[in-house]
């Protein structure tokens, strides 16, 4: 291993992180906005496209195998 790799760890965020959106104005959006700013693929999708999704979490992080 290197030395200019020694000693580094990965910062855990205090809190939420500040990105770049303006979540005061996507939370203030109506459906029909979303829809109407939407990709135009997205149009297609059926009502129900959603409806058997199942949410899958990441596990935990672990060393990687090389």
């Amino acid at each position: 291993m290197s030395s200019s790799r020694r000693g580094l760890t990965a910062r855990q965020p205090r809190g939420p992180s500040r990105g770049r959106a303006d979540l005061k104005h996507l939370r203030a959006m109506t459906e029909a906005e979303i829809r109407k700013t939407a990709p135009p693929e997205l149009a297609k999708l059926p009502r129900d496209f959603w409806k058997d999704a199942v949410l899958v979490r990441p596990g935990p992080r672990g060393k990687r195998k090389r």
